[in-house]
């Protein structure tokens, strides 16, 4: 997902936690997407755990910080979350009285930054993301926190490796292109050029894998920016030859020193 949808989830939007499940399904609304192409997503337990965590630490320090000093009181046109109804639907105060229902794929990102739902402690954001002060965080400040983590590394000696989240996704992109093509290659190996491209027609191929998991609307997007490192590559030696040797350790060496991919700075060094 790209910095601006992510941070645009509002808290019932997250799934039930389920510690059998590795992956859990997502959708991003078309109110939050970027031009209004909702889409799937999928959020790996991992990451769904680190935002519990972060809920139940700093968000919530935030948040007691934010009430005990009367600042969501203050917020200028917010708006109060009278029920939610699932990860679907939203009723909202009426400026007038009485409720309104939302669906949240309608519910734009500044909208979300002004709904507040009350508790026996006073309102509390309904937005995810928050900044220090409590006050939910809007998506352009994600931008000071990838200049700051880059300022740390700077001071730690490692010059010259910058990251931004737009790098991230062509690292997304490239990492899940590889195992695409890895697990397409074990499953249709045992067949003829034909069936394949049978297969294909009836399922798409590795770039319409990779054009699903970043939201975009067109594969050529896909195709000719995300994954252009791939084009100095032969593919299908590459597939040849992959048995046996880490799709990780393979990605680190060969592009390590790709402008557009950031892997471990020091995996090579090792």
């Amino acid at each position: 997902m790209r910095v601006a949808e992510w941070a645009s989830v509002v808290i019932p939007e997250l799934p039930h936690y389920d510690r059998r499940r590795h992956y859990y399904a997502c959708h991003l609304a078309d109110a939050c997407a970027k031009r209004g192409y909702g889409h799937p997503y999928w959020t790996p337990r991992s990451a769904i755990k680190g935002v519990l965590s972060y809920m139940e630490g700093p968000r919530a320090a935030a948040v007691r910080r934010a009430q005990q000093a009367g600042r969501y009181e203050r917020v200028q046109d917010k708006r109060t979350v009278l029920a939610t109804h699932g990860t679907d639907a939203v009723t909202l105060e009426r400026p007038e009285g009485g409720g309104e229902k939302w669906l949240w794929n309608d519910v734009g990102k500044l909208t979300r930054l002004r709904l507040f739902h009350r508790t026996e402690h006073g309102l509390e954001p309904v937005a995810l993301w928050l900044n220090e002060d409590g006050l939910p965080r809007v998506w352009t400040g994600w931008e000071h926190t990838f200049q700051a983590a880059n300022e740390r590394i700077e001071g730690l000696g490692l010059e010259g490796f910058v990251c931004s989240a737009h790098m991230l996704r062509h690292s997304c992109a490239l990492k899940w292109y590889s195992i695409g093509k890895l697990v397409r290659a074990a499953q249709l190996g045992h067949l003829g050029e034909e069936e394949r491209a049978d297969f294909r027609e009836e399922f798409g191929s590795t770039w319409h894998l990779v054009q699903t998991m970043l939201g975009h609307r067109s594969v050529e997007t896909t195709k000719e920016v995300y994954l252009e490192p791939f084009r100095i590559l032969d593919v299908e030696v590459l597939l040849a030859h992959a048995e046996g040797f880490s799709v990780a350790a393979f990605m680190s060496e060969v592009f390590a020193n790709h402008p557009r991919v950031r892997t471990d700075p020091l995996a090579v060094i090792r």
